[in-house]
């Protein structure tokens, strides 16, 4: 299962301070600028989060309270599918170097 949401700048710091918990490293996750993922007009940062249904709602529990947009419908897939695909691209160049 996949998850994708959105947080501006302003909240940023208490979004990585949630981040650092063990949980969110066991899990692992991704965060980007919006302007580096799809050249999006969104001003802020996309977090994505892979993990089975019950560390979702774990981590949503988390979030509560910080302001997080929890994004879904055509832009769900259109980030996702960017983060997926910096993964696979990521993936296939090691496999180069140590290939």
């Amino acid at each position: 299962m996949e998850a994708v949401y959105f947080y501006e700048d302003s909240i940023s710091k208490n979004v990585l301070k949630v981040l650092e918990d063990d949980f969110f490293k066991r899990v692992g996750y991704t965060v980007r600028e919006c302007c580096q993922l799809l050249g999006s007009e969104r001003k802020g940062y996309f977090l994505y989060i892979k993990a089975n249904s019950e560390d979702i709602d774990r981590a949503e529990k988390k979030f509560e309270g910080l302001g997080l947009e929890k994004l879904s419908g055509e832009e769900k897939k259109l980030v996702t599918a960017a983060f997926v695909a910096e993964e696979e691209n990521a993936a296939s160049g090691m496999g180069m170097i140590f290939g």
